[in-house]
């Protein structure tokens, strides 16, 4: 409930979005989240519902102002069309509106069990990881029966946002963590075959156990730049950039992989064919030191790749998760920066082109530079290209003796309608309430370009022809 201790929403969702950052338990984060939402109007109960990765049943994750036995109630219950609003709200992907518990239907099932707890009214909205993917669902509940308002849709919205961030930075660490340990048993497997073998083909052992241990020194660095992004604070971009590092090596590292796999099978052959034999012909041992050099050289040029990408990826790494300032090349950083960019464009119709010379220096913050960017790449492709199967994003830059130097973001998407225009940097502004827009979007790129960047951002748009943002910032930023 609202009181004179009640924390602002602006500040508890910083104090939320520090907590995900810096890895606070999901349990912990959700229950912040739920007081918080409490907190902002009179006589309101919320609770958060996780969806089980089966995709199937709810268990309870938050409620700490709700009664236990109430909160438990739908533990292990498979979502449906009629199960309660939360149950419904997952199945059918939508934002479910009960005014009255005692009188609608969706509750039938459930009234009886509900009824002691004297909740009337429960509104629920699914939370989404993806468009195509729901992690669980938030509601509020009230003891009378009522609809919702714009003050308390918008709440809504804040919670099921911040709430997707937190249970989807947690899956993917889940993720990694799995992905990692895995990887670390193919190692050690691999390792442990080569060394039974290193007495009977010594020399084609010695090679395979060299590039073993680059092999495990690509996959330190990939864990050393995976730590290094999981401890910084401004993780809100965390779940794209280990994606796109996972599926640019997945390739190189896959080909040694198969490599080392293949030259073990060919090892093992060959030994078991000495034993037999006591010796071996002069054609198959040249035919197996072929295999072994084709073998250390497509290991040589995969992992020669890997050290590449990762050493990319780790400067945007420390990029995007630093707010200190330095020096920097402006075409090198937007390189860097698109190609994370680019990793996130993979599976769709659309593409990527940039013109920025390469005599511009800034002493600026290309971390927040980056998350501008970012920012911008998320509007393009949940507003302007919203139901297209094509579209291009351009982005240039150009010195200018006024300003400093011009950055321009376009689309040749949807547009935006006149009567929208003035407000996208509005915060909660949003033409997708309850479809993934959270209106936060464009007014953080705003925040940033002007306050840490110490710049201008205007956008200028026409409907069906595109989108166009112009940044203006200086070459050295303020300092604070």
């Amino acid at each position: 409930m609202t009181g004179a201790s009640a924390v602002p929403l602006p500040i508890g969702q910083a104090e939320l979005l520090e907590m995900i950052a810096l890895g606070a338990p999901l349990e912990d984060t959700l229950r912040r989240l739920t007081r918080l939402i409490e907190d902002q109007s009179e006589g309101l109960f919320c609770t958060i519902l996780l969806l089980d990765p089966d995709g199937v049943h709810i268990r309870a994750a938050a409620g700490p102002s709700m009664p236990q036995s109430y909160l438990h109630l739908f533990d292990g219950y498979a979502i449906g069309p009629t199960v309660g609003s939360c149950g419904t709200a997952m199945f059918i992907r939508q934002t479910v509106i009960v005014t009255d518990i005692l009188q609608d239907p969706l509750w039938a099932p459930y009234r009886q069990d509900a009824a002691p707890f004297g909740f009337r009214a429960c509104w629920s909205t699914p939370i989404f990881l993806t468009r195509d993917k729901v992690l669980g669902s938030f509601a509020m509940y009230y003891r009378e029966v009522r609809s919702p308002g714009p003050h308390e849709l918008g709440l809504i919205n804040v919670a099921t946002h911040i709430a997707g961030i937190a249970i989807e930075r947690k899956r993917n660490e889940e993720i990694l963590r799995r992905h990692h340990n895995e990887l670390e048993d193919q190692v050690r497997q691999r390792t442990e075959e080569l060394q039974v073998q290193k007495e009977k083909a010594e020399a084609a052992v010695v090679a395979l156990s060299k590039t073993n241990a680059e092999l495990a020194g690509v996959l330190n660095t990939l864990n050393a730049a995976q730590e290094e992004l999981v401890q910084n604070k401004k993780l809100a971009g965390l779940g794209s950039l280990v994606s796109g590092i996972a599926h640019e090596l997945n390739t190189p590292i896959g080909n040694c992989m198969m490599a080392a796999s293949t030259l073990s099978d060919q090892t093992r052959t060959f030994s078991a064919q000495f034993a037999e034999k006591g010796s071996v012909k002069r054609s198959d041992l040249t035919a197996y030191f072929e295999e072994a050099k084709s073998a250390g050289d497509m290991l040589s040029r995969n992992l020669h790749r890997a050290a590449e990408l990762i050493a990319s990826f780790k400067q945007v790494a420390v990029d995007q998760t630093n707010l200190n300032r330095r020096r920097f090349m402006l075409d090198t950083t937007i390189d860097n920066i698109v190609l994370t960019l680019k990793t996130r464009l993979k599976k769709t119709p659309f593409k990527i082109e940039q013109q920025v010379p390469g005599h511009i220096e800034c002493d600026s913050y290309p971390g927040q530079l980056g998350q501008v960017l970012s920012s911008l790449l998320d509007n393009a492709l949940l507003h302007g290209f919203d139901g297209r199967d094509i579209g291009t994003i351009a982005i240039s830059a150009e010195l200018d003796k006024d300003v400093g130097v011009i950055l321009r973001f376009s689309d040749d998407g949807n547009g935006i309608a006149a009567e929208h225009l003035e407000r996208v940097f509005d915060p909660f502004f949003t033409t997708k309430l309850g479809k993934g827009g959270s209106g936060l979007g464009l007014n953080i790129v705003y925040n940033i370009v002007s306050g840490v960047l110490g710049g201008t951002i205007k956008v200028t748009s026409e409907a069906g022809k595109g989108t166009k943002f112009q940044i203006s910032l200086p070459l050295v930023a303020p300092r604070f």
